[in-house]
């Protein structure tokens, strides 16, 4: 593609985009589903006019927007301000992946007979969030509280979560494919790569801080955060880490070892045009043609991954003593399923090209699904917990006429 043709279709997206997102504004549904839908008719599934091939040149874009919204969620995880929830967020992250990997699991093995290896391997990944969709319904609904907090966080330590379960479980599933002995080693790579992701996060975070004291402007504050963003990704690229773990530590670091608003809030101004983009092209690369193909077995999977992970949150917020309303809707907000999920499908291809067929047919079925339901619950989860700013100030004003 020459740069005129490019800025071409960046221009479509973005306008394309804004109308669709208003559109689905007015009509009470979450932007980001008008941006999906948008993708979808423009992509392969429908019109075919950004293809798999052009959507695959804005590779760069989609993970530099994947890092901005990880450092932005690893942000919202102040201790101080958190430290009554964290114990919340580590029990319900932790029933939420032992139900709905049972539940998924079983419903493959049993009701599908699927082989044990790919039962193990779809309930391993079955888990896994997607921290886009909740952080952009957050930032539409102007949502803010312990509740919010508390979504965000859980999904934040999903993804650090499901990678070691992913790492224990492809252990197990090469040593009934492949006949290997079980031995540390089958762990050693991926749990380095979460310990140094996060050790590398942490020293990036700090070196944030130091060389924010110099800047006292968002603009420049913006432009370094998003050179280190970048940085991040190419590094973790080089050193296989997860870029997702490295912007997410680096938050984290910031927002508990600092007090710079501008470390905290630079992107601000650039979240809506950066949504857009992601979400158009997240749009383009859902293979509707996937679920058809496999809608039974993806309808099975869908199913037993909402019960688990509504079910799950559920119980451990019950066992954690949570606030009823975190107890009863903070599940809904966690049905999103894309990024991770996908690196993990990518996984199964390199290590299990035996099996990867099927695992990768359910599993994109599963995420064209709950990526266009999602964003509801997550409007419906931080509806319920009375934490949406706009909404009540919308019914407050309907009321007043």
């Amino acid at each position: 593609m020459s740069v005129n043709e490019i800025a071409l279709l960046l221009g479509v997206i973005i306008l394309a985009g804004i109308i669709s997102g208003k559109t689905f504004q007015k009509m009470k549904a979450p932007m980001i589903i008008g941006f999906l839908l948008v993708g979808i008719l423009f992509g392969p599934s429908f019109l075919n006019i950004i293809t798999a091939e052009i959507s695959g040149k804005f590779e760069l874009l989609k993970m530099m927007t994947l890092g901005v919204i990880a450092y932005t969620i690893g942000g919202e995880l102040n201790i101080k301000r958190t430290k009554q929830i964290l114990r919340s967020i580590f029990v319900i992250a932790i029933v939420q992946i032992i139900a709905t990997f049972v539940l998924v699991f079983t419903a493959t093995y049993y009701l599908l007979g699927f082989s044990f290896p790919i039962s193990l391997l779809l309930g391993a990944i079955a888990p896994a969030s997607a921290p886009a969709s909740p952080l952009a319904v957050c930032r539409e609904y102007q949502a803010d509280g312990p509740f919010t907090t508390t979504l965000l966080g859980t999904v934040a330590f999903l993804d650090v979560a499901v990678l070691t379960l992913f790492a224990v479980v492809s252990a197990f599933a090469a040593v009934i494919l492949k006949g290997q002995r079980l031995t540390g080693g089958f762990l050693a790579i991926p749990l380095l790569e979460i310990g140094g992701s996060v050790v590398l996060g942490l020293l990036v975070g700090i070196i944030i801080i130091f060389a924010m004291r110099r800047i006292d402007q968002k603009p420049w504050a913006l432009a370094f955060l998003l050179g280190v963003v970048l940085l991040n990704i190419g590094l973790a690229g080089i050193w296989h880490l997860s870029p997702l773990l490295v912007n997410m530590a680096a938050g984290i670091a910031v927002t508990n070892l600092s007090s710079s608003h501008l470390a905290l809030h630079a992107f601000e101004d650039i979240e809506i045009p950066l949504y857009i983009t992601f979400f158009f092209l997240a749009g383009v690369d859902l293979r509707l043609g996937v679920l058809v193909q496999t809608w039974v077995g993806a309808a099975t999977y869908i199913i037993a991954r909402g019960t688990g992970k509504v079910g799950g949150t559920f119980l451990g917020a019950k066992l954690a003593k949570s606030e009823k309303q975190v107890q009863k809707f903070l599940g809904f907000g966690m049905l999103s399923k894309a990024g991770l999920s996908i690196g993990l499908v990518i996984m199964v291809q390199q290590s299990f090209p035996e099996i990867a067929e099927q695992i990768t047919a359910i599993v994109l079925g599963a995420v064209a699904v709950s990526t266009l339901i999602g964003p509801l619950g997550e409007k419906f989860a931080l509806l319920s917990s009375g934490e949406c700013k706009i909404e009540t100030r919308e019914t407050t004003e309907e009321k007043s006429y």
